[in-house]
């Protein structure tokens, strides 16, 4: 018996574009009715093709790759994809939990906001991997790097805007800062070091002074926002040793203030 492509719509919970998305992949193959209206009409073997054909789809294969499966000829063939299929769900399964433990991590940030907001403490800076990309507002990628940036770009939500800021622009009141992508050394060691990272720069962790600022507008000076640790490091003379680290971790009110959030590591000589 044929069926109406209308009522094996209905029947499979699809849209008959849907079910002519398929014939047209060669997954279905329907008959034409006589006259003008030409229904296509569908078979019981069309339905549990197309059955199958939902199944492959949850399992994440491609049309295409339905396609080969609903008419291959060799169990073999099915095997090998079946396989194939369950390893690239493994990887992806892996990183939606790297996501998941990293999607934690930043709530438990914004949940400390209020209490690391402008304090200073010393600690010892993460270990980041940093491409820098632009000095002030120009780029200053090499060929090479530009190559090589969307990869880390790829990277996200691991990669953040990173930013160095010279130590000496900030004593004389100056805004010196460098614009990179950064992703944190625990990251990129789960994610098996994409080979990418290899164009950046691996800042190993150091003693530091460690605080959280917050500033806004298109304009907002590292000179202004890290006048406190400027002040502290001369009330209690301690000795820097190298350009603040930084990593924004939260934009917001982009059309209006655009506020950002900031950690900063500042590179101080030890006890």
């Amino acid at each position: 018996m044929k069926y109406k492509i209308g009522t094996v719509a209905r029947l499979l919970g699809v849209s008959p574009q849907t079910l002519r998305l398929y014939e047209q992949n060669g997954i279905l193959t329907s008959e034409r009715g006589k006259g003008e209206n030409g229904y296509r009409y569908y078979s019981r073997l069309d339905i549990t093709a197309l059955m199958r054909a939902r199944a492959y789809h949850q399992y994440g294969f491609s049309m295409k790759e339905t396609e080969g499966l609903i008419n291959a000829g060799d169990v073999d063939y099915v095997l090998e994809e079946y396989r194939r299929r369950a390893r690239e769900l493994e990887e992806e399964l892996f990183l939606k939990q790297r996501i998941l433990e990293y999607l934690r991590q930043m709530s438990d940030l914004l949940e400390q906001l209020p209490g690391q907001l402008w304090t200073i403490r010393r600690a010892v800076s993460p270990g980041i991997y940093r491409l820098e990309f632009m000095k002030g507002d120009q780029l200053i990628l090499t060929p090479e790097q530009m190559e090589i940036f969307p990869h880390w770009v790829g990277l996200a939500p691991f990669a953040f805007p990173s930013q160095r800021n010279s130590w000496e622009g900030i004593l004389r009141g100056q805004d010196i800062s460098y614009s990179a992508l950064g992703i944190m050394e625990e990251d990129a060691r789960a994610l098996n070091m994409p080979a990418p990272l290899r164009g950046g720069v691996y800042h190993p962790p150091f003693p530091c002074l460690c605080t959280v600022v917050e500033f806004s507008g298109s304009d907002a000076s590292c000179a202004g926002y890290m006048a406190h640790l400027r002040d502290y490091t001369e009330t209690h003379g301690i000795t820097v040793t190298g350009d603040p680290i930084c990593r924004t971790f939260l934009s917001m009110n982009k059309k209006e203030s655009y506020r950002r959030f900031r950690q900063v590591w500042l590179p101080i000589a030890p006890d």
